[in-house]
């Protein structure tokens, strides 16, 4: 076969992979929402800490929840690949997931009904947390999917609100990683809230823009 032939078939087939990565993360994450009614990522993270040994593998969600075995690999998957659940391996290939960080139901505080964090949730959430909050923390003070927290902090991250940060370990491997808030808004939190009103009609467009509220 020609060079030139072999070389338009490669660039084909990595064109066509490449393009269908996108896609394949829209539909774990379509299928990550869809099962939200099964058992929400808090309820999730809470089913886990009641285990025995707090390890759950993907089939023992299935069991427990109804959901299919790829859902509870995608689900677990997530809250592993963005830092919160651990993955081990057995002999026989079989993962099993568990905390990187003791699970804590942290203070009952008054949030807004909204379906995403508002400024004033959030203010609440990191004055609760001593100013530096996890993802973890986050979904269990507001119960929200991941996915929605992703999108939110990444926004604020953007706008020069918050930073994420990334805790190594002695590998190089990422421990964990938790977000603080950026100055002016670290010694000065009112700067914040004083843009509520716009950040949070944003955020709501936003997050119906990517489909993630309604």
């Amino acid at each position: 076969m020609d060079d030139a032939v072999i070389l338009a078939i490669a660039i084909t087939v990595t064109s066509l992979l490449l393009a269908m990565i996108p896609l394949l993360i829209n539909f774990q994450k379509k299928q990550n929402s869809t099962t939200q009614r099964d058992i929400s990522d808090r309820d999730l993270l809470r089913l886990i800490h009641r285990e025995p040994d707090q390890l759950v593998s993907p089939h023992l969600l299935s069991e427990k929840t109804g959901i299919t075995l790829n859902q509870a690999r995608n689900r677990l998957n997530a809250l592993f690949m963005y830092g919160i659940l651990n993955r081990s391996q057995n002999s026989k290939g079989r993962y099993f997931f568990g905390f990187r960080e003791e699970l804590r139901e942290g203070p009952q505080l008054v949030l807004s009904p909204d379906p995403f964090l508002t400024v004033e949730d959030l203010l609440q959430i990191f004055s609760a947390h001593d100013n530096r909050v996890s993802a973890q923390e986050l979904i269990m003070a507001t119960g929200l999917p991941l996915e929605i927290i992703k999108r939110e902090m990444k926004y604020f991250e953007q706008e020069g609100i918050v930073q994420k940060l990334s805790r190594m370990n002695g590998t190089g491997t990422m421990q964990n990683r938790f977000f603080v808030l950026q100055e002016p808004y670290r010694s000065d939190p009112d700067k914040f809230r004083q843009r509520a009103g716009v950040m949070d009609l944003e955020m709501r467009e936003l997050l119906r823009g990517d489909n993630l509220i309604v």
